[in-house]
């Protein structure tokens, strides 16, 4: 009966912190972050710029909320004022991989690089891209958590 006992308190200690491990991880990839940068299909060059209107002209910063229950919220700022938002949705699949889709240029499953506690970057090698029937490409997307940073923060 003592054997039996401590088995099942072992499987459920094992649970529990199996649980508290996801918490804790979900608790670290959600609030919110901006993308300094994105590398589409190998290359090394940022395509902010590409992707987004007056980007560069404008100081333009791309937030994304990482909100509870897998919701993200993206938001383009050029001038101080909102040009527009997306709404997708995200999940922590490990500790180093998240699914993410959201608008027409992510949608896959992205390996997590913590550079610091501030800085991460995201890559994949199939990430779905609608935009002009791209279709899946190799991805690359730099992100700061809290302030916008700079792109060459998390290049080698």
């Amino acid at each position: 009966m003592k054997k039996i006992f401590h088995y099942l308190f072992f499987i459920g200690l094992l649970v529990i912190l199996n649980g508290c491990y996801k918490v804790h991880h979900n608790f670290m990839v959600k609030g919110v972050w901006y993308i300094d940068g994105v590398e589409i299909d190998g290359g090394s060059v940022n395509q902010m710029s590409s992707i987004l209107e007056n980007y560069e002209d404008g100081n333009g910063v791309y937030k994304v909320y990482m909100l509870e229950n897998g919701l993200l919220r993206g938001e383009y700022y050029t001038y101080d004022t909102l040009n527009y938002f997306i709404t997708g949705q995200w999940e922590l699949l490990e500790h180093d991989q998240i699914y993410l889709k959201a608008d027409q240029y992510i949608d896959g499953i992205f390996k997590i690089e913590v550079v610091n506690p501030k800085k991460i970057i995201l890559s994949t090698e199939q990430n779905h891209v609608t935009f002009f029937n791209i279709g899946d490409v190799k991805s690359v997307i730099r992100l700061s958590r809290d302030e916008p940073g700079n792109y060459d923060d998390t290049k080698p």
